[in-house]
């Protein structure tokens, strides 16, 4: 995959390192008059330069002269957006021979004023009335294809008619509209401030060019989808404390012990000094392990309806949890006998269990953002 990238980047720089002659020979006009120009402005006696612009300048003018005589021919509506394109580009070349110092460049001036003010007309005019005609088959998919129209004539003529108008409202047109909402089908009864607060998704920033999500009712709105999480199981578990208890043991020095001979006297050692032997005793510490437990959990189903037909058109598992645990360590005996890593442990303590509202709350936290999640993954399911 590296090579290939190598390949395609000294391609694509031997492409651009192409001299202007090249580029005429290979019929890249505009590409020759651009590397000549700039040549030409840096040292206007660059000579053959100047031949390498008019040739391309000359051949520029005449495949696209050519061109819009062949489209204005065609007698068709939908080319005047490209006419005008042509004539830009036309216009365009002329201005950039205009600037040269005059060391031999040669073309005629034409006026393209007229002509670039009637095909940009004639393009609006197009693009506006195509864009009324898509409307008018009040259908979203074809406001889209009417928005696109409505921005051709804009960017052709910003005050055109009502045109600003029209974007906005083959916009609202063309989205799909979803109704997202949150059905409690847990069977449990919570507190009306918890459910509103699990409830509270907020789904507005999931909205797309094409897509507009509401989980209040816009009454101006003709909602094409529902998406429903329906939830099926709200549980909180029992306090959990599950403890387990060991015992660690060490030897320490506990004084010494004279070695002694057979006769029962203290032995010497060479240099006179009395033998001794160092006693030890083992010391225990009983630690007791404790972990605090409680899980809350939410779970349901992520339900995609057609609201024309009331068809269930898809269904996503959903599940969230909360967790609360705490570790602690106790010790009951002589500290000196425990591990460093065991003694690490002491420093925890015991935590109050959180309540039940309150981990359910914050598994509903957990599924809001589950839910986005999978809304995201699904965004190109509906249309």
């Amino acid at each position: 995959m590296k090579k290939l990238i190598l390949v395609f980047i000294t391609i694509v720089f031997l492409i651009s390192c192409k001299s202007s002659s090249k580029q005429l020979e290979s019929g890249n006009y505009d590409a020759a008059l651009k590397k000549s120009a700039k040549k030409i402005k840096k040292n206007p006696g660059k000579f053959e330069e100047v031949d390498t612009f008019n040739d391309a300048f000359k051949m520029a003018y005449n495949r696209d002269n050519t061109e819009v005589t062949r489209l204005k021919q065609e007698g068709n509506p939908a080319n005047w957006g490209k006419i005008y394109n042509l004539y830009v580009k036309m216009k365009s070349r002329q201005d950039l021979a205009a600037s040269l110092p005059p060391v031999g460049i040669n073309y005629e001036e034409r006026d393209y004023s007229g002509e670039i003010t009637t095909a940009k007309n004639n393009a609006t005019e197009y693009a506006y009335a195509k864009g009324e005609e898509l409307m008018a088959k009040n259908d979203r998919f074809e406001a889209r294809k009417a928005y696109t129209r409505y921005r051709e004539a804009q960017k052709y003529d910003p005050n055109y008619k009502d045109v600003k108008d029209k974007v906005t409202a083959a916009q609202l047109a063309g989205k799909t509209n979803v109704f997202f909402r949150i059905e409690d089908n847990a069977k449990v009864t919570m507190p009306k401030a918890m459910m509103e607060e699990i409830q509270n998704i907020n789904v507005n920033d999931l909205d797309k060019k094409w897509t507009n999500y509401d989980s209040y009712i816009d009454t101006n709105a003709l909602y094409h989808y529902s998406v429903i999480l329906s939830l099926k199981l709200i549980d909180v578990s029992p306090e959990g404390l599950i403890n387990n208890s060991t015992t660690e043991s060490r030897e320490v020095p506990d004084g010494f012990d004279y070695v002694l001979d057979a006769n029962g006297n203290v032995t010497k050692d060479s240099l006179g000094n009395d033998i001794k032997i160092t006693r030890y005793k083992t010391i225990n510490c009983k630690i007791t392990r404790f972990h605090q437990k409680k899980t809350a959990r939410i779970s349901g189903d992520l339900e995609y309806y057609d609201n024309a037909t009331d068809k269930l058109l898809k269904k996503e598992p959903i599940t969230a949890e909360s967790k609360f645990e705490n570790h602690y360590t106790l010790a009951f005996g002589n500290l000196d006998a425990l591990t460093p890593e065991t003694r690490k442990e002491l420093g925890a303590k015991p935590m109050p269990f959180p309540t039940d509202d309150a981990m359910i709350i914050q598994a509903g936290e957990v599924i809001k953002g589950v839910t986005k999640e999978i809304i995201v993954q699904n965004k190109d399911f509906l249309k």
